[in-house]
């Protein structure tokens, strides 16, 4: 009887299969800023959230992208993880701030790369943006104005070279100085040799 049980039991654990069930989920290849695989956008709001992602990453250099996915809670942090890997997010940029948006529930941020584009608090904010009980484009429009908004007002915000940099400055008008001065005397010298000769 006992080994009955047993056979059972194997028998059962075999066509379970691995760990990983049949609710697991590969990550897709990569198909632009926001990836789609099961289609939950039409045409034109992909185009539309594409050139939303396009623009920020034009403006900041930092690579925005997301995933919309239909994963339990529990793995998007995991499958985010893996396909910020596999696709190189921020590989080209100065950074990566990856979204994975599940079909219901709030945004994810995945950002493995150190030092992180944003901060736990800025994190806190897309994260509030995102309302889970809007059409999926409203969503997405949402979350993407308020990584763009974050990330645009830091870029902003950083000094251009020279810029109110006094030391920067005084280095720079003494370097022309230099020039002017040099410029001066090679005339005066040629000046001179014209003179001479």
């Amino acid at each position: 009887m006992m080994r009955r049980h047993f056979w059972v039991v194997m028998v059962g654990l075999a066509f379970a299969g691995s760990p990983r069930s049949a609710m697991a989920i590969d990550v897709p290849a990569i198909n632009g800023h926001m990836t789609d695989p099961n289609r939950m956008l039409s045409t034109a709001d992909k185009n539309s959230i594409e050139d939303k992602l396009s623009k920020i990453q034009q403006d900041t250099r930092v690579d925005v992208a997301g995933w919309i996915v239909d994963a339990p809670e529990s793995s998007l942090e995991d499958l985010g993880n893996q396909a910020y890997k596999k696709w190189n997010i921020g590989g080209d940029w100065d950074n990566g701030v990856f979204l994975v948006v599940p079909k219901s529930g709030r945004v994810r941020v995945v950002q493995p790369h150190v030092p992180t584009e944003l901060t736990l608090a800025e994190v806190g904010r897309v994260v509030a943006a995102d309302n889970p009980n809007q059409a999926m484009m409203q969503r997405l429009d949402s979350i993407a104005d308020m990584v763009g908004i974050i990330i645009r007002a830091r870029a902003l915000h950083a000094r251009p070279p020279g810029k109110n940099d006094p030391a920067r400055g005084l280095r720079y008008t003494a370097g022309l100085l230099a020039l002017l001065v040099a410029a001066v005397a090679l005339t005066f010298r040629a000046r001179r040799r014209l003179v001479v000769g």
